[in-house]
C-alpha cells in the first residue's frame, strides 16, 4: 500500500475511496508490504477521502501477520472482504503454499470477492518447462484458493484469464482495471511546437518495459516520418521503466530523435504529460494488455496505444481481441496512426474506465 509503488496497492486504495464515497464503510489491509518495517495503522488519502488501512511488513512472520490482520478485521465487522490477488505478492516465488487456509480464518462470516489481477506464469507457448510446471503449482493454488474461501464473486480483468479460469471450471466475470493516474479536470496549455516553429508528436511511454519489443523498427519508422513530414517525434519515458530504459533511450538517439526520461512523477505531473501526449506506447503483449494499469491511464486520458511488444501467443490456441483504442504495432502502423489523427481518441471510452462506474458496476453485482 505504498502510494505510487504498486499498481495493485493503487488500484485498491482508489477502488475504497470512491466506495467510501459513495457511502460506504472501507478499510484496506496490505497483507505483506515491502515498503514498511514496521506495521502501520493509520489512514492513506484517496483523492481527498481518508481510508483506514492496515499495513503489515513482509518481516514479521505469517502468523504474526495473519494473527493481527484478523483481529483488526474483527473489529471492522466487515459484509464482505475483496481480495486482490497477486501470487507473487504474497510469496516472492508466487507460491504461497499456506494462503488459502490462512486467508478463510479472516473472513469467518463474511462474503467474499476475489479480483484475479494474475494467474500463474507459463502461459505462453515459448515457455520453458521449469515456468510450465512453476505454472501448474501456482494453477493449484489458486483452485485451492477459491475452492477454500467459496467466493460470492470472482473478477479478473483480462477475457484470456476468464479463458483460462473456465478451463479450470471456475465462474468469473470481467472487470475492467481503471486508471490509477486520475484525469484533470482543468484545460492545459498546447505545446506542440518549439520556438522555432517544428511541430512535435510526442510519444509516451509509461510504466514498466518489457525486454523483446521491436524498438529498432518503431524508432527507424519515426525517423522515417519525422524527415518526409517535417516534424518532430520525441520518445518522453515516464515512471519506473527498468532496465530497457536506457536500451529504448540508446536506440531512439540513434536515430537522431528526441528522447526525454521524466521518471518517476506525481499523479498530477503524468495526468498532464499524458494529456499533452500525441500516443501511447506499451510493451505488454496484447494478450495481456487488459491487465496493464498503464494502458487504463493512458486511455483514460484520451490516448491511442501502439502496442509495441514480443511475440506471445497463449498456449492451447486461445485467441484474444485488442482492447478499444489499441493497436498492435506492425511496420507501418506509426505512420498510419499518425497520418490519419488515431492520436487523442480515446475520451469518448473514458466512461469505461473511471473508478466510479467501475465501483457501481461491482456493487450491482455483488
Amino acid at each position: 500500500m505504498e502510494p505510487g509503488r504498486d499498481g495493485v496497492g493503487d488500484y485498491t486504495r482508489r477502488l475504497a475511496g470512491e466506495l467510501a464515497r459513495q457511502g460506504h464503510a472501507v478499510a484496506c489491509v496490505a497483507l505483506n508490504d515491502l515498503f514498511v518495517t514496521s506495521e502501520f495503522d493509520g489512514r492513506q488519502y484517496s483523492e481527498g477521502v481518508l481510508v483506514p488501512t492496515l499495513r503489515l511488513p513482509t518481516g514479521l512472520s505469517e502468523s504474526a501477520r495473519f494473527e493481527h490482520a484478523r483481529h483488526w478485521i474483527a473489529r471492522f465487522t466487515p459484509d464482505w472482504i475483496s481480495l486482490q490477488f497477486v501470487p507473487f505478492s504474497f510469496h516472492p516465488k508466487g507460491l504461497p503454499l499456506g494462503l488459502p487456509y490462512r486467508l478463510a480464518s479472516l473472513g469467518k462470516g463474511c462474503k467474499w470477492h476475489v479480483m484475479l489481477h494474475e494467474l500463474w506464469v507459463g502461459m505462453d507457448t515459448d515457455a520453458p518447462l521449469k515456468h510450465i510446471w512453476w505454472g501448474g503449482a501456482q494453477r493449484f493454488i489458486i483452485k485451492s484458493l477459491l475452492s477454500r474461501l467459496k467466493p460470492s464473486v470472482v473478477h479478473t480483468q483480462s477475457h484470456l484469464y476468464l479463458a483460462y479460469l473456465a478451463e479450470l471450471g471456475v465462474q468469473a466475470e470481467h472487470l475492467p482495471l481503471f486508471s490509477n493516474i486520475p484525469l484533470l479536470s482543468t484545460p492545459l496549455p498546447e505545446t506542440g511546437e518549439r520556438a522555432d516553429g517544428t511541430p512535435t508528436d510526442t510519444l509516451v511511454l509509461f510504466g514498466g518495459i518489457h525486454p523483446g519489443a521491436p524498438v529498432e523498427d518503431l524508432a527507424a519508422e519515426a525517423a522515417h516520418y519525422s524527415r518526409s513530414q517535417a516534424i518532430r517525434v520525441k520518445l518522453m519515458i515516464v515512471g519506473r521503466c527498468g532496465t530497457e530504459q536506457e536500451r529504448w533511450a540508446a536506440v531512439w538517439r540513434a536515430h537522431k530523435l528526441p528522447v526525454e526520461i521524466a521518471g518517476e512523477q506525481s499523479a498530477e505531473q503524468i495526468s498532464a504529460i499524458l494529456r499533452r501526449a500525441s500516443l501511447g506506447i506499451a510493451t505488454t503483449p496484447m494478450a495481456l494488455i487488459e491487465k496493464s494499469g498503464a494502458v487504463s491511464a493512458m486511455r483514460a486520458h484520451g490516448l491511442t496505444v501502439l502496442c509495441v511488444a514480443r511475440r506471445w501467443h497463449p498456449r492451447g490456441g486461445l485467441q484474444v481481441q485488442a482492447p478499444s483504442g489499441v493497436i498492435e504495432y506492425r511496420k507501418g502502423s506509426l505512420t498510419a496512426c499518425l497520418d490519419s489523427g488515431l492520436v487523442q481518441q480515446g475520451a469518448d471510452n473514458q466512461s469505461d474506465v473511471v473508478s466510479a462506474q467501475l465501483s457501481n458496476r461491482l456493487l450491482r453485482v455483488v
